[in-house]
């Protein structure tokens, strides 16, 4: 028995080494893919599967408050646009693919009745709570102190700007989208268009790109206001493009993945709130995949280094084989013996310089 599982283990350990070898053969060819490797080692030396799932968990705990004063806001301008709950609505089912139809959105855009002043702010602070969860968690991966220091209560007003940008970009990212996509239908109409194959291509297109360009906004939002890194704008662009791209690809995958879920009978009543949960944990991860993936990109190391907290992070890391020994000139000499160190040596003669000396 002891031969059979040390065969297996044997096995294991050729067949890991020949997956390593081939991994490291594709991490020296192709510039991308070592790139990955990095950002995937950063995310796991940080421990982002548990960032996620607290993140998941203040995010749970902060979309019902959220949807909530979010509707409460709006009720107070439909009175200037009618269309402001549907704009709500339409961002919600954005960010939740396959869920939106399923969760009780009117009764919460009802809640708004009951909603006076204090419970506005009852709902905000719910919200910052997931706020600050992300805050804390991006700056875990950037690698610097997660409270970042500073006055607890201007950290809650950046906490606020930073959810009100967030929450004007996907009503804006809406907005802008209907109007495009209207705009669109509405030229090629007047120039007998509407029919030819390909124009509902075309709009799609619109919609996806202004669909991009909010995800973009939305991961600079982040990155730029809750990393703590020093790095501009420009240096982040393809790290938001990376999150915005792959935002959209895993909304598309997210639709089956979270209809997979809700159909399942053994969830039962909790199908829905089991989704809900999935698909706040999977984006949780790409969130922090994404900063992981732009921290690690060498513009951002660079532009990192002159800042004191992270300049441990901008010094490659050694491998543990290729550090330095202490040599034989830095080893600690040996003790001399007493006997040896007194003791002259014999074929010491003395320097025919030397003087004798003299009489007292």
């Amino acid at each position: 028995m002891a031969r059979v599982i040390d065969s297996v283990q044997r096995q294991i350990g050729a067949g890991h080494e020949q997956v390593t070898g081939v991994l490291d053969g594709l991490r020296r060819r192709w510039r991308w893919f070592d790139h990955l490797a990095r950002a995937y080692e950063r995310y796991t030396e940080q421990h982002g599967d548990r960032l996620a799932a607290g993140l998941t968990f203040y995010a749970f705990l902060a979309f019902f408050p959220l949807t909530a004063l979010a509707f409460a806001l709006v009720g107070y301008v439909v009175a200037i646009d009618p269309h402001a709950r549907d704009w709500v609505t339409e961002a919600i089912r954005d960010i939740l693919p396959g869920l939106a139809e399923q969760l009780p959105v009117d009764q919460i855009a009802q809640a708004k009745a009951g909603a006076g002043v204090i419970g506005l702010v009852g709902l905000l602070w719910g919200g910052l709570g997931w706020v600050g969860a992300l805050r804390e968690s991006l700056r875990t991966i950037w690698r610097v102190d997660p409270t970042g220091g500073g006055n607890f209560a201007m950290k809650k007003i950046w906490d606020l700007l930073v959810l009100l940008l967030l929450g004007l970009s996907l009503v804006a990212s809406v907005v802008v989208s209907s109007f495009a996509t209207s705009a669109t239908q509405v030229v090629l109409s007047w120039l007998s268009l509407a029919d030819v194959p390909g124009a509902g291509t075309m709009v799609r297109l619109l919609s996806i790109t202004v669909a991009l360009a909010t995800n973009m906004v939305i991961f600079f939002v982040m990155f730029s206001r809750l990393s703590g890194t020093r790095a501009s704008w420009r240096r982040l662009v393809k790290g938001t493009l990376f999150g915005a791209v792959g935002l959209e690809v895993l909304k598309l995958l997210g639709t089956y993945l979270v209809g997979h879920i809700t159909r399942n009978p053994v969830y039962a009543s909790f199908a829905v709130i089991i989704g809900l949960l999935v698909w706040i944990n999977v984006a949780s991860r790409f969130m922090l995949f994404t900063a992981a993936w732009t921290a690690t990109r060498s513009a951002i190391l660079r532009a990192d280094t002159d800042n004191p907290d992270l300049a441990e992070c901008t010094a490659p890391s050694v491998p543990a084989s290729e550090k330095t020994k202490p040599s034989e000139k830095t080893r600690p000499s040996e003790k001399i013996r007493p006997s040896e160190e007194t003791k002259p040596s014999e074929n010491a003669k003395p320097s025919e310089n030397a003087k004798p000396p003299q009489p007292a």
